[in-house]
């Protein structure tokens, strides 16, 4: 086992009993293989075609079933 600790010690709990579903989906995502390729493809496409990255990025979050419910380009106006 790593050195990190048993998942079922109390320490370990401790450490994430104020995560929430997010928490938990955002660092599933960041240890997936699959998702960390792929959302590197995404951002080399979207930094090679500008004019397509928001169409690149809205692909990503489809296919992997995310949604960003604050994000807003008028976060903080009015």
């Amino acid at each position: 086992m790593s050195g990190e600790g048993s998942w079922r010690s109390a320490d370990y709990a401790e450490r994430f009993e104020t995560h929430d579903h997010a928490d938990f989906a955002q660092e599933f995502l960041r240890r997936n293989p699959d998702y960390v390729r792929e959302y590197n493809q995404t951002e080399h496409c979207a930094l090679a075609d500008p004019a397509k990255a928001q169409e690149e990025r809205e692909g990503l979050a489809r296919r992997w079933g995310l949604s960003f419910p604050l994000r807003s380009g008028k976060i903080g106006e009015g």
